[in-house]
């Protein structure tokens, strides 16, 4: 099992920045983007004297527009900076358990995929189908909402009710699921009920380095089925903790 542990100052990311068409300065804190088709899944500035919930860290790399572009949530630019985390948190990587499934409840042929019950606003996740039709492929969110979401592109191999899939929820989303054993992340449609935080994701190909995801390379990806071994993994941060809980 690849696991993977960091804490305090050794939490640093390459992360996803957004910056609304405008550069971001080194030294600037950075926080959680929150709205649902625009900064899903990136980091933003954290400025003003308003209230700024879901602070990260600290950027320690411009953020140059004209020179990197941004991250954008239809998944055609992927653009990451270092970023200090700013809470001292343990961070683990927990790998997703690839026998916890949601089931397709209807063919997928178009850029609309419909499921009983998903979550809301979990743009920037991605989708592996495991088995059934359509396995071996992996999409990506560019739109949610409760029930369905907006797929990059249509699958190249349309699903049907046989297909079963994993959902990859998008970084910096805030609850997840355990699986019966307590040892990797679980798949439902619904949201999850255990607060934590997803700092970042990967995939591992025939057990070679686990690659940090992104939509411009990893968002139609086909036969995986068919590899030695494949696996996901998340990096993620439990807010739930007992010594940060005591008051």
């Amino acid at each position: 099992m690849n696991i993977a542990y960091k804490h305090g100052k050794d939490a640093i990311y390459n992360l996803p920045i957004f910056g609304a068409a405008a550069d971001i300065l080194q030294g600037a804190f950075v926080m959680r983007g929150a709205t649902p088709g625009t900064n899903n899944g990136e980091l933003i500035k954290a400025s003003g004297s308003s209230a700024t919930p879901d602070i990260m860290g600290r950027l320690l790399a411009m953020l140059d527009y004209s020179v990197d572009g941004e991250t954008l949530i239809a998944g055609t630019a992927f653009v990451t900076k270092p970023v200090q985390l700013a809470h001292p948190f343990g961070i683990h990587r927990v790998e997703y358990d690839l026998t916890s499934l949601i089931d397709a409840t209807q063919a997928v042929s178009t850029t609309t995929i419909t499921l009983t019950s998903l979550e809301d606003n979990i743009d920037a996740a991605f989708l592996y189908v495991v088995s059934g039709v359509g396995a071996g492929q992996t999409n990506y969110l560019t739109a949610s909402a409760s029930g369905s979401a907006t797929l990059k592109a249509a699958f190249g191999t349309s699903l049907d009710t046989t297909s079963k899939l994993i959902k990859i929820i998008p970084r910096f989303n805030q609850l997840i699921s355990l699986n019966s054993d307590g040892t990797k992340l679980a798949s439902q449609a619904a949201a999850g009920a255990i607060n934590a935080i997803v700092i970042d994701t990967y995939i591992q190909r025939n057990g070679g380095a686990a690659v940090q995801m992104n939509p411009v390379t990893h968002a139609a990806l086909t036969g995986l089925n068919n590899l030695r071994s494949i696996k996901f993994y998340a990096d993620i941060a439990i807010i739930d903790a007992i010594p940060y809980s005591i008051a």
